[in-house]
């Protein structure tokens, strides 16, 4: 007997990756829509974000073997905004926009657990997964573990054109703070500061990238907003001023793993740690909702005023997504990198 059932496709774990990711490590799939159980609701899937962290938990030993792999098989997790097209739950009806966990996917069912309503005031649907979302709300909290931003305090921002970057150093512009952000090309660099809110920004491709650096922090940089990791932690610590802060957001240029053995940096780390006084600090925004009502309402203010600008690299296609994802670590992208479904045309 045939279903009637809505038809799609979804995403999965066909390999786990050896080194270096690849497109082929993901197999497309047909998918029929589950009907939604009581108290759950089925989602059709609009936009789906490309998240560098999933990098760390597909691996055959994630966190070193902390964590158990991924079957294989499995359906690709991650943020996603959709539309509500059936409902067994009270809380949520046919037509509703909502930010979840649903996965890379044409439909997902869900319980309504780390649903997130679409807030109309952030804009269009898909700034929940950039300025709105996971990206934004992670500048966020990394800017209240820090202190808050005090007035005249400089910011040195790593990534800064990236997904958090984008949204960090408008909030700390905002909130009477200098953001000084590091990118990768002369174009991004010159966005930066025409439209992102950075009082000056180095390109780190540049043979003059350390004398860029120099000029933009003369006094050396009060909170170092890491979203790189890697050799460039060690590399920023000589402009850092005494006493000053590392917050480490993401480590995206360990997220592979070490492609090749390279110089051990923890010596110069830890004598930047004891002769100026740094501290090293991790966060997330994980366990942090109470947050999010302050956040949303920030945000939203900030973009009626045009103080901050949504930075999307938007890709077409629910097959894009493996392409997109490997992107992430072998091109530079200005912006949060995120797919647009079929379903949302």
């Amino acid at each position: 007997m045939t279903s009637n059932r809505p038809k799609g496709r979804r995403i999965i774990l066909r390999h786990h990756p050896e080194h270096n990711l690849q497109p082929s490590d993901f197999a497309l799939e047909a998918q029929e829509a589950p009907a939604p159980d009581q108290n759950k609701f089925l989602v059709r899937n609009l936009f789906i974000s490309v998240e560098p962290m999933l990098r760390l938990f597909i691996d055959a030993a994630p966190l070193g073997g902390l964590m158990p792999p991924m079957p294989l098989g499995t359906t690709i997790p991650g943020p996603a905004v959709g539309e509500v097209i059936e409902s067994n739950h009270a809380d949520y009806a046919i037509g509703d926009l909502v930010e979840g966990r649903f996965g890379w996917q044409d439909y997902a069912v869900s319980d309504g657990a780390g649903v997130h309503r679409i807030n109309k005031a952030l804009g269009a649907p898909e700034n929940a997964l950039s300025i709105g979302g996971l990206p934004g709300f992670t500048a966020y909290v990394g800017l209240q573990a820090a202190g808050g931003v005090k007035p005249g305090q400089t910011f040195l921002v790593s990534g800064a054109a990236g997904a958090v970057g984008s949204v960090a150093g408008p909030l700390i512009n905002a909130r009477g703070g200098r953001a000084v952000g590091i990118v990768s090309g002369e174009d991004k660099k010159r966005r930066l500061v025409e439209q992102a809110g950075y009082a000056a920004a180095a390109d780190r491709t540049a043979p003059d990238f350390l004398e860029q650096l120099k000029a933009a922090l003369p006094n050396g940089a009060d909170v170092y907003f890491d979203n790189v990791g890697g050799p460039m932690l060690a590399a920023m610590l000589p402009f850092l001023a005494r006493g000053a802060l590392v917050l480490i957001s993401g480590l995206m240029a360990q997220y592979q793993g070490p492609s090749q053995a390279g110089p051990d940096h923890l010596p110069a780390v830890l004598h930047a740690v004891m002769g100026k006084g740094i501290r090293i600090q991790s966060f997330t925004q994980f366990g942090q909702d109470a947050l999010r009502p302050a956040f949303e309402q920030e945000i939203a203010a900030l973009l009626a005023i045009g103080a901050i600008k949504p930075a999307l690299h938007i890709e077409d296609g629910l097959e894009r997504l493996p392409a997109a994802m490997c992107g992430l670590f072998t091109k530079t992208v200005a912006g949060k990198v995120i797919v647009r479904t079929r379903n949302a045309n």
